[in-house]
Formats: structure tokens, sequence, C-alpha cells
């Protein structure tokens, strides 16, 4: 019984880590604005993990070989109901993990090595004065074709 609970919550793990193409060329941020320092660039059909996502499905946190950060989500699509869908579009119907982003944990744990990490302070103060985040909304038929 206990390892069928156990074989039950690794399947549900896995399944909550969904693999994402890149749909264009782009920066993989330190953090969740497009203002964040830039970790790495990825090719366009780059496939890549996605931890999570933020409460607005604007900007999803992804693995792609050894690296981490942030990916703008209307540049990562996902198949869904036999098509691809950027993120952006489907938003909470496409089932990702939502997560939120602590700057000093984040950075902490993945960043520590690089030439930016000395700021953290800084790009802190950024982070807490940012505007509150827009809310997703379902886009019109028209932006969807």
């Amino acid at each position: 019984m206990l390892a069928l609970a156990l074989a039950g919550t690794s399947c549900l793990s896995a399944a909550a880590e969904l693999t994402a193409t890149t749909t264009t060329s782009v920066n993989v941020r330190a953090g969740p604005e497009k203002n964040f320092p830039t970790v790495t660039w990825l090719l366009s059909g780059t496939r890549v993990t996605v931890v999570g996502c933020v409460a607005n499905w604007r900007w999803c946190d992804v693995t792609a070989g050894r690296d981490r950060g942030w990916v703008y989500s209307r540049f990562l699509s996902i198949p869904f109901n036999g098509s691809a869908v950027t993120i952006l579009n489907g938003g909470p119907n496409l089932g990702l993990p939502q997560t939120d982003f602590s700057l000093g944990e984040y950075w902490d744990s993945h960043y520590q090595r690089q030439h930016w990490f000395g700021r953290k302070a800084y790009w802190q103060k950024r982070w807490d004065r940012r505007p509150p985040p827009r809310e997703w909304r379902e886009p019109s038929s028209a932006a969807r074709q």
C-alpha cells in the first residue's frame, strides 16, 4: 500500500513539470521581468522543463540543461488538445503549476556564481518597488488564431 502511494506521488511530481519549446530565440532572466539580468540565451526550438509560472502566467521558471531562470511565456509553447499553445494564451487551462518568486531565496539557490549576484540588494529593491502585476485574461478568439 505504501509503495503504491509513493508511486502515485512520483507520477504527480513528474506530471507537474512539463516540457515546453521556445518559439523564438529568447533570453532566460534571473527573475520574472525583462529588466532582470540575463542568465543565458536559448535558440528557437529549445526544449525546456517548466518548473512553474507566476500567477498571471506571463513568466515561467524553466530549466534548460544546467541553467535555470525565467522566460516570458509568450515565447514558450506546449502541446495542448492536439496543437501547440503558448503559455501566455493558455494560462491556467494548461494545468501548469503556479509558483511565487522570492528573489533572495531563488538567487541564493541558483546564482551565487554569477557576476551580478553581488548586487542582489539593488535588484531586491527594484523588485520590491515594482507595480502590482496584471491579472491573466483569456485571449480573445481573434488573438488565438
